[in-house]
Order: structure tokens, then sequence, then C-alpha cells
């Protein structure tokens, strides 16, 4: 009983289903993805770049270990940091909610968010304290899915938030709550065949997407999650907005 009690209180980024299949990397397309989303941000020498929603600090060792050394990491949850910590002790990895960050104002050159942004409950909140750390010209570089199908987004909204999937928006949905946060679009990239990739990782692993979904998301019918998936035709995102 126990065991079920765990399931239940833990999102799929804290219960381990997700990494098992991945092999670390909690979202599509790893640390290729977020080396192309880097290179898009055309940093300049010395920046810094705070990623929020870090988890165990994988992206931040890796950018550390490419001489990117002013990387920071936030996230909410201190189970993912205290194994983060444990396993890269090094690293400025600290607790914090994206809507309250625990930064000055008008210091980053970069603030990421790889597929976190779906899983925060008051995306202008989030969007508006990201604008607030960040330096003037400063760049917002996000990795995340979106509905290719706007008619589906009713059937992913009454989903548990912690699924990850009830916050999705259409492009033009982004493009306009990034635009009233007073960002705007440099660079939009599709990487759907990056979630293809994850899902058949997660099928090898678990036997089946129901299967996965039952397990990580006990609370939820996972038929449900299957049908919202295909009725939002969900696809996969980089981009990076500048701060104006």
């Amino acid at each position: 009983m126990l065991g079920s009690a765990q399931a239940i209180a833990r999102a799929p980024y804290e219960n381990g289903y997700l990494s098992a299949a991945t092999g670390g990397p909690l979202r599509p397309g790893g640390l290729d993805l977020t080396a192309r989303l880097v290179n898009l941000c055309e940093l300049p020498v010395g920046a810094n770049i705070l990623d929020v929603g870090c988890g165990t600090g994988g992206t931040i060792e890796d950018l550390h270990k490419k001489g990117i050394l002013h990387a920071f990491g936030v996230d909410r949850s201190e189970l993912l940091l205290q194994t983060g910590k444990y396993l890269r002790p090094t690293l400025p990895l600290t607790c914090g909610s994206s809507r309250s960050l625990p930064v000055a104002s008008e210091i980053m050159d970069v603030v990421m968010a790889e597929c976190s942004l779906s899983v925060f409950s008051d995306l202008e909140a989030t969007l508006q304290e990201f604008w607030r750390v960040l330096r003037p010209g400063g760049k917002l570089a996000l990795s995340d899915i979106y509905a290719r199908n706007p008619g589906g987004l009713p059937a992913l909204q009454v989903l548990p938030l912690s699924c990850g999937l009830r916050t999705s928006l259409t492009q033009a949905n982004l493009e306009e709550l990034l635009k009233q946060c007073g960002f705007e679009i440099r660079v939009w990239e599709d990487h759907s065949q990056t979630l293809k990739y994850m899902a058949g990782q997660i099928i090898l692993t678990h036997g089946s997407m129901n299967e996965y979904w039952s397990k990580s998301e006990p609370v939820a019918d996972p038929l449900d999650i299957q049908i919202a998936i295909g009725k939002a035709r969900l696809g996969y995102f980089i981009l990076v907005a500048g701060k104006v």
C-alpha cells in the first residue's frame, strides 16, 4: 500500500517511470536537443544561464563540461534536487518556484525551460518572472509539447496537471502569450519526431503507453490520456525568444 500511495503522490517527473525509459533526461531529444537550443541562443562570453525546472541538473552539468560555467539550476522538486546534489554535489542547484525565482532582476542572459513550462500551473506569471530576471535583450529558450490541433485542447484541459499535458498550448496561443509578456520569438523549430522516439522508448521499457500511464499517472484513466493526446495531435518544439 505504501508504494501505491507514493505513486499517487509523485508526478511522472519524480516517480522514475519516465527516466527508466529515457535513461535520464525527462524530455524528448535529451542533451542533443539541448545543444541545438543553446547554439541558437548565440551566447555571449561569460553568459549567465538559468535552467528553470532543472531536475537533477543534467543540463547544468553538460553546460559546465562545455565551458559554460555560469549556468545555474532551479527546480521546485526537493526529491529531484536531492538526487542531483548526490550525483553532482558541486553544481549550483537551488529549490524555488518558477513564479518567484530566487534570482535578482535583470542578471540573466538566458532563461531555459526544457519540457517544464507544460507542468507550471500559471504560465503568465511564470513568463513574467522569466522576463524580470532577464537582462534587456536577454533570451528565453524553451522546448516543450504543443497541440497541433486546437480542437483537442479541451480533452487535455481535464487531465491532471501532474501528467504535464493539461496546460499545452497551440503555437499561435504560445506566440500570443509570449508577446503579451514582453517576448518576441526569434526561432521556432518543430521537433515532433523526438516525441515519437521517446514514445518508442517508453513502449520498449513498459510494454505499452497504456501500461506506462497506468503506473505513472494512477489517478487518471490511461485511455483518456491516450485519447486526449491523439485528439490534440501533440508535437514538440524548441524556440528562442528575445526580451523586448
